[in-house]
């Protein structure tokens, strides 16, 4: 279904007018309606939240609430607040299913109804999100956007919005960029009353929330390689050119030799320590905490920090364009897949039909082998070495020197000490040492 040819009263485009800055969009005005309404709906929905809550805990276990972080108004990363509606399911490899494997029941009926977003009214409360905007998107898609697409972060996101209430999941994602930039052009009181009033319509009648013969709500928004080329498009992020490096530890220095290797500009370094504000890493200075950097966008940046879980933690809040970085020394084989923000130091050899996810780090001098699988924030440490059709899990961490032999599996946020054989699978949450490594403590917290 497409979006209704009569809903676009005007031209979207950079030259409409924008109410976002001085108008009704970004006024004190909508921001009291959003008070006033956040507030009666959690009167009004408390009992209603705390069943499904208990519901949700009964069926599904914990935790109740899914957190993830979104972009907001001005490009500011928040934590969005959702009812959880998928249970925990991993592959052997440590990767989560697909999603239509783990969306429950109860999760596909909050869903439909769209219960799942009542906690959103908190994000409101905290002024991180309106009742009426375009719908908060997950972080990596900033540098995806067109310039006119992504003036949709002119304006707080909603927990509805036009685009909700005209054709929501089953329209793609350039209709659904024109109509949240419509939106911002013409916000007003009566306008968010109507979306309002519709919204409810829509819920009840649980239209546009499904793609046809389809468990998933909404596809990944895969950028504009087929939409036609916006006019500002150059300011996208060019291959080699300025990046913003977090972190400046012993782990940065091959990460910033590796940046210079293949030609970047180290833009700006920052790192949490106090003690290294205002040094200079490699000749480059240290600017600030990390909170400090910036994340306008398109901005190129790298984490060089070894500690998988710190990697995941900064990837999950803060909105860069992530970067992949290979050592010109590193040998990497044509069909190997590289996740953004995943880096490859010297003399590092990955081999055929491998896969490297999101944000890993394969140390100097370690070897994967073929069909091996390392997923997103794990980190292999230097001289480590893995066998044919090894699988990682996300998180997990081998230290220097280890070996794992041909099929192994190592559970997700597993710890193997340096110097560790890997004759058997691993299981996850473990740390596990010698040689053969064998587990010497969980490292999951008492629930």
């Amino acid at each position: 279904m497409g979006a209704d040819p009569n809903i676009l009263p005007e031209t979207v485009g950079v030259g409409a007018r924008s109410v976002a800055a001085g108008g009704y969009g970004g006024s004190g005005l909508k921001r009291c309606l959003d008070l006033v309404g956040a507030g009666l709906g959690l009167l009004i929905f408390a009992p209603l939240m705390v069943l499904i809550g208990l519901a949700l805990w009964i069926w599904q276990g914990r935790p109740i609430l899914f957190c993830q972080t979104r972009i907001g108004r001005g490009n500011a990363p928040f934590r969005i607040f959702k009812f959880r509606t998928m249970r925990e399911a991993w592959h052997p490899n440590g990767a989560p299913l697909a999603d239509a494997k783990r969306l429950t029941r109860l999760g596909r009926f909050l869903r439909t109804t769209s219960l799942d977003e009542l906690p959103q009214l908190f994000n409101v409360l905290r002024g991180e999100m309106s009742l009426i905007g375009p719908r908060p998107l997950l972080t990596q898609y900033l540098s995806q956007y067109t310039p006119t697409q992504a003036r949709r972060h002119e304006v707080r996101p909603g927990v509805t919005g036009w685009a909700q209430i005209n054709g929501r999941n089953q329209i793609d994602w350039p209709q659904r960029f024109q109509l949240d930039v419509w939106y911002v052009d013409h916000a007003g009181f009566w306008l968010d009353v109507k979306i309002l009033l519709l919204t409810f319509g829509r819920v009840l009648l649980a239209r546009g929330v499904h793609q046809p013969r389809s468990p998933i709500t909404i596809t990944e928004f895969q950028g504009n390689q087929n939409a036609p080329r916006d006019v500002a498009e150059e300011s996208r992020v060019p291959t080699r050119g300025p990046v913003v490096v977090l972190g400046a530890g012993g782990h940065a220095k091959s990460v910033i030799a590796t940046l210079e290797a293949t030609g970047h500009e180290i833009a700006a370094i920052y790192d949490d320590n106090p003690a290294l504000w205002g040094t200079r890493i490699m000749g480059c200075l240290v600017n600030g905490p990390v909170d400090q950097s910036c994340t306008a966008v398109g901005t190129a940046a790298v984490i060089a920090i070894g500690n998988p879980e710190v990697r995941f933690r900064l990837a999950s809040r803060l909105a860069f364009h992530w970067i992949s970085v290979v050592h010109p020394s590193a040998v990497v084989h044509s069909t190997v897949r590289i996740g953004p923000g995943a880096v490859v130091l010297a003399g590092a050899v990955v081999q055929p039909d491998s896969v490297i996810g999101d944000h890993v780090v394969i140390n100097t001098g370690s070897t994967v082998d073929h069909d091996c699988t390392v997923a997103a924030f794990a980190n292999i440490g230097p001289g480590t070495h893995l066998a044919g059709s090894v699988r990682i899990g996300e998180k997990a961490d081998l230290g220097t020197g280890c070996a794992v032999i041909p099929g192994i599996s190592i559970g997700p946020s597993s710890i193997i000490g340096a110097g560790g054989v890997v004759v058997d699978d691993i299981p996850s949450h473990v740390v596990a040492v010698g040689c053969p490594a064998r587990v010497i403590r969980s490292l999951r917290t008492a629930a």
